[in-house]
C-alpha cells in the first residue's frame, strides 16, 4: 500500500505543486494583509495545506470548511482523550465524510484522471492483487491524506510564527537573509515543536530499556518529540538556532520504512508560508490580550486551537 502512496508523492509530482503553493500562500496573507491583523491559524495555517491536499483527493474548494471539520473529527477521536459521547458524535462526522467521497471514488473508477485520489482508488497492490476496497479508501482519506496530509502541516506552520515573535532574534536573521536562515528555520520549527508528538509501535522483540524488559508484541508509544530535544544528540535543544548544524537530523518524520511520505511536500509548504511571510510583513507581535495559547487536548499531535497576531505590512 505504502508503495501506492511512494508513487503519487514522488519528487516530479511534488515539483508540479511548488506554483499552486507559492503563489497560494501569498494570495492567502494578501486577503488579511492590509487589516493589520489576523487569526493565524484560522486564516492561514489551516487552508494552505488543506486547500492543497483537498485538491489532490478530489474535494470541492467551497467544502472546505466542511472537510476541516470531518478531518477534524478524526483529529479529536485519535486523540485517546475523548468521553464515549464525544467519541461517538466524532464517529457521525467520519460517517458524513464517507458519504461526500464515496461517490468520488465510484466516478474516479469509472474515469480516472491525474488526482493522488485517483491513484489511491486505481492502483493495484502488487502483492494483493487489487486496489484498495471502499473501507481501507475511507481510512486513508482520513488518516494519510487529510489529517497527515493537512492536519500536520497545519500545526507546523501555526508553531512557526509563534517561534517567531518568541524569538525576535530569529526573525531578524530570517529577514535579513531568507536564503540563508529559512531551511534551517523549518527544520528547527520541526524539532522543537515536532507537530506528530508521537505514535505506537509494537515490539517485534524482547527489548532492555532503562533497566526494564519490554516484551514482544508490546504496544508502545514512541515520542518523537523528547527525542528532538534530546541532549545527547542536539546542543542547548531548548533553543531555536538558525545556524544548527545539521539542523535535519531531527525525528519529525519519524524514520526508516515509517519515514513521513508527505514530508517533501510539507516542506515546501512550510517554505512558501514562511517565505510569503518575510516578503510581506515587517514587524510581528501577538495580538494583546486575545491569545491564551491553548493547545486541542491530544496525546499524538500538539495543535494550537488559534493565534491572533498584529503586523506592519512592508
Amino acid at each position: 500500500m505504502r508503495s501506492v502512496f511512494n508513487d503519487a508523492f514522488r519528487p516530479k509530482k511534488i515539483e508540479a505543486l511548488e506554483d499552486e503553493v507559492r503563489d497560494l500562500a501569498y494570495q492567502l496573507i494578501d486577503d488579511f494583509i492590509d487589516e493589520g491583523h489576523c487569526d493565524w491559524v484560522k486564516q492561514f495555517a489551516i487552508p494552505l495545506p488543506l486547500l492543497i491536499i483537498g485538491k489532490q483527493m478530489g474535494a470541492n474548494p467551497d467544502d472546505i470548511w466542511q472537510i476541516k471539520e470531518w478531518t477534524e473529527a478524526f483529529f479529536h477521536r485519535i486523540s485517546l482523550m475523548q468521553s464515549e459521547d464525544e467519541e461517538l458524535l466524532s464517529v457521525r462526522k467520519e460517517i458524513e465524510a464517507q458519504h461526500y467521497f464515496q461517490p468520488i471514488f465510484e466516478r474516479l473508477r469509472e474515469r480516472p484522471d491525474d488526482s493522488l485520489l485517483s491513484a489511491l482508488v486505481n492502483t493495484v497492490i502488487e502483492e494483493w492483487g487489487r486496489p484498495l476496497n471502499d473501507n481501507e479508501l475511507h481510512a486513508e482519506m482520513m488518516a494519510d491524506t487529510f489529517v497527515g496530509g493537512s492536519e500536520t502541516t497545519t500545526n507546523a506552520i501555526s508553531a512557526g510564527v509563534k517561534l517567531l515573535i518568541e524569538n525576535p532574534l530569529a526573525w531578524e536573521q530570517l529577514q535579513s537573509d531568507p536564503d540563508r536562515y529559512l531551511k534551517v528555520f523549518i527544520e528547527e520549527v520541526l524539532r522543537l515543536e515536532s507537530p506528530v508528538q508521537s505514535l505506537m509501535r509494537a515490539t517485534a522483540k524482547d527489548v532492555e530499556l532503562s533497566g526494564v524488559t519490554i516484551p514482544a508484541g508490546s504496544l508502545i508509544n514512541i515520542r518523537f518529540a523528547a527525542a528532538n530535544r534530546d541532549e545527547r544528540r542536539f546542543e542547548n535543544p531548548d533553543a531555536l538556532d538558525l545556524d544548527r548544524p545539521r539542523a535535519g537530523g531531527h525525528m519529525a518524520f519519524g524514520s526508516g520504512k515509517h519515514h513521513c511520505l508527505g514530508a517533501p511536500l510539507a516542506r515546501r509548504e512550510l517554505h512558501w508560508s514562511f517565505k510569503a511571510l518575510v516578503d510581506r510583513i515587517d514587524t510581528l507581535r501577538f495580538a494583546e490580550g486575545k491569545n491564551d495559547f491553548s493547545y486541542h487536548p491530544h496525546y499524538l499531535l500538539r495543535a494550537m486551537k488559534s493565534l491572533h497576531i498584529e503586523f506592519t505590512p512592508k
